[in-house]
């Protein structure tokens, strides 16, 4: 969808909308716009289905498009839909003029009555128009992460099938992505501690593309380029299909002829998106440049033109996930050890400024960090509090003697407590899969 219809369609609602607090039932003008509304709207749902208009973090979204910068109609809408106390809509396929009309009619007596929109049973009616609140939100981090997983195996499967993948669901999932971090910064960064040691490329691309939005967000990226820089982390090494999978799966270290071969898989991952409609230029070198180092060596050779700065970005999350992921011939790495190492890459192979961006934002305990103290509790780091990325919120896992934490008891620790961690934990050797005790 282009920016200029999405600005028609939100345009047309709120115009529609606003003949409905002006004008009679009945009305011409009234029925005019809502018609006007309803058939720019049901032609967008032949194409695609469902449509999302929300907000987040007090910017309107309509689509992949973020409108930080409101013209007057998307202004109105958000004013809207605070007013009705909503986060926005999800409309489907088959939505019928009198749903529509009912839905404008509906909101326009709650607001000027006070009452909860909520609560209406006309809500019933509207079949295809559901409204979503904050409460209810469909699109939590967790369901935000299978949404992506799902999508990733269908374009890996259609690829594998000889297919033209369609990247339609990857595009819902990374807008979902952006509004998910806009939200709360860190809950779907902490799910990237969710591996698979069988199905590494698969839940690599995934966590990814998490945590280039991870990287992008913290070092400030404008909303409309961080949905670019979800979905080419998450498509980065796509190339690896091309590969023979005995090399990409090998245990050991790769003979020169296998590393020739795996280092292709950059220019074979731009073959393959180059057949996709749409694919933007800072994708294509997300895809092709992800292993071009900050000083330009690596491979494959870079270009004379500068690079997007969105590729820096996924190289940071790239090595980041690699490093934190267990692989037969590798421990993984904690995360406070990954950022220590990656730091001393820092200028050559990696981006200092992005790298230092990231390593403030995640904190010195990431979300996710199974931490000692001195009292020799064991103790999972799962959010922070009003003081800060060093304001600990921790769930204690096992006690001083080793035994397993049954119930849900939680402590904090404080920035100047610090002191009290004396390591950091590998939570396989534990027997833990962490991203259990997040929600």
């Amino acid at each position: 969808m282009k920016t200029g219809q999405a600005h028609l369609i939100v345009n047309l609602m709120v115009s529609a909308w606003q003949s409905h607090r002006i004008y009679p039932a009945g009305h011409p003008s009234r029925q005019q716009k809502t018609r006007d509304c309803h058939k720019q709207l049901s032609q967008l749902l032949l194409e695609k289905t469902p449509l999302h208009i929300g907000q987040v973090e007090g910017a309107l979204y309509f689509e992949e498009h973020l409108f930080v910068d409101p013209h007057i109609a998307e202004a109105e809408a958000l004013d809207i839909l605070n007013d009705l106390n909503i986060q926005g809509l999800k409309l489907t396929r088959g939505l019928t003029l009198a749903e529509l009309s009912l839905f404008f009619a509906l909101s326009v007596y709650c607001i000027q009555s006070g009452k909860n929109i909520e609560k209406s049973k006309d809500l019933a009616k509207l079949h295809h128009l559901r409204i979503i609140t904050a409460e209810h939100d469909e699109e939590n981090p967790r369901a935000v992460y299978n949404s992506a997983l799902q999508a990733v195996d269908q374009v890996f499967k259609d690829i594998q099938g000889g297919r033209l993948p369609s990247t339609d669901a990857l595009r819902n999932v990374s807008r979902n992505m952006v509004r998910s971090v806009l939200r709360e910064k860190h809950a779907l960064f902490a799910l990237t501690q969710i591996k698979d040691y069988d199905n590494y490329t698969f839940y690599h691309s995934v966590n990814v593309g998490i945590i280039s939005l991870t990287v992008g967000r913290a070092c400030g990226v404008d909303p409309r380029q961080l949905q670019l820089l979800a979905f080419g982390g998450m498509i980065h090494d796509i190339g690896k299909l091309k590969v023979p999978i005995e090399i990409v799966t090998k245990s050991g270290s790769l003979n020169q002829e296998e590393q020739n071969r795996m280092r292709r898989h950059p220019v074979y991952g731009v073959k393959l998106i180059s057949r996709i409609p749409g694919i933007k230029p800072e994708v294509v070198d997300m895809v092709h440049f992800h292993h071009v180092n900050y000083n330009r060596n690596g491979y494959p050779k870079p270009p004379k033109r500068d690079i997007s700065s969105l590729v820096n970005m996924v190289t940071i999350a790239d090595h980041y996930d690699a490093m934190t992921t267990h692989r037969p011939y590798q421990r993984p790495f904690t995360p406070r050890e990954a950022i220590f190492y990656m730091k001393s890459v820092s200028g050559s192979v990696l981006h200092p400024d992005f790298l230092n961006y990231f390593k403030n934002y995640i904190g010195d305990y990431p979300i996710g960090s199974l931490i000692r103290l001195k009292s020799a509790e064991i103790m999972l780091v799962t959010g922070f509090g009003g003081a800060g990325d060093r304001h600990l919120k921790l769930r204690r896992m096992f006690t001083a003697q080793g035994t397993k934490v049954q119930d849900k008891s939680m402590t904090e620790l404080l920035p100047d407590e610090h002191d009290q961690v004396v390591g950091e934990i590998d939570p396989i050797s534990r027997g833990l899969d962490i991203t259990d005790y997040l929600d």
